[in-house]
């Protein structure tokens, strides 16, 4: 059976942008988009800006979305963070997405969670020390998102999940991934969009996080060979997409020649 598309979660790092840059035919998917009505969200696992930062950025690099659009590893960890009534927390994290969490107490006395994303060149081995103390304290740890690595203008780069590993390993204690791939995290985009998921696709450079993720959510995976995505690795991988794309700019046209279907 076929299974129409109303609606898209799209991935912002190496589908609509690498490094800051726009990647060729982004803006005008998009304003595809928008001009038709068309229902989507942009899902990141970036964790070292903010909702807001990613929407400046995005504006300007000529990508017209709305700021309510974005939805965040980080914001939807705060989400999960105040249902469990946490008050104190120890961020491993840099960048304007340390905002989201303002609402929480930022200390190393009585830590309910260590939080963990990708610190770039700001990770010292002195924050990683502290988190794997209170962890051993009993802190649980919260992993924004565990990618192992991500496209930068000069190459691969290692991303926050060798540093969950690492806390994992030394700690023998285990994390929950708030970001993608986790279930719960496609299944609130799709009732953000007030889509099923059977009905949503997921457009991303990530077999792991993005496709695996979506497919498991029941959402279709359709992959673009662009920023991390590597042709070695598919051939490799047990991950199968629904649907391969050479970038986001032919997404238009597969959905007018589809009408909306996926078969």
């Amino acid at each position: 059976m076929s299974r129409q598309i109303l609606g898209l979660l799209i991935d912002i790092d190496g589908v609509l942008i690498t490094d800051g840059q726009r990647l060729p035919g982004a803006a005008e998917t998009i304003q595809f988009l928008n001009d038709s009505q068309f229902p989507y969200l942009l899902v990141t696992n970036t964790t070292r800006k903010n909702r807001i930062t990613i929407w400046h950025q995005l504006k300007r690099v000529g990508i017209s979305v709305h700021e309510s659009q974005i939805h965040t590893a980080p914001l939807a960890a705060v989400s999960w963070l105040k249902n469990k009534g946490a008050q104190n927390i120890f961020l491993l994290l840099s960048g304007s997405a340390v905002k989201d969490f303002k609402d929480f107490k930022i200390t190393t006395g009585n830590t309910e969670y260590v939080v963990i994303g990708d610190m770039g060149q700001d990770l010292t081995f002195e924050r990683l020390n502290t988190a794997f103390r209170l962890i051993m304290r009993g802190a649980k740890i919260i992993a924004l998102q565990k990618n192992r690595y991500w496209q930068t203008g000069e190459g691969l780069t290692m991303d926050a999940g060798a540093v969950v590993a690492a806390l994992e390993y030394a700690s023998r204690k285990r994390a929950l991934v708030i970001g993608k791939p986790r279930k719960d995290f496609f299944l609130e985009a799709a009732h953000t969009l007030g889509i099923p998921p059977d009905n949503l696709a997921m457009i991303g450079d990530d077999l792991e996080s993005d496709i695996q993720g979506a497919q498991e959510a029941g959402l279709m995976g359709i992959t673009v060979r662009t920023g991390k995505f590597r042709e070695a690795e598919l051939k490799q991988s047990k991950i199968r997409p629904d649907k391969i794309l050479k970038s986001i700019a032919e997404l238009p046209d597969f959905i007018m020649q589809n009408r909306g279907d996926l078969s």
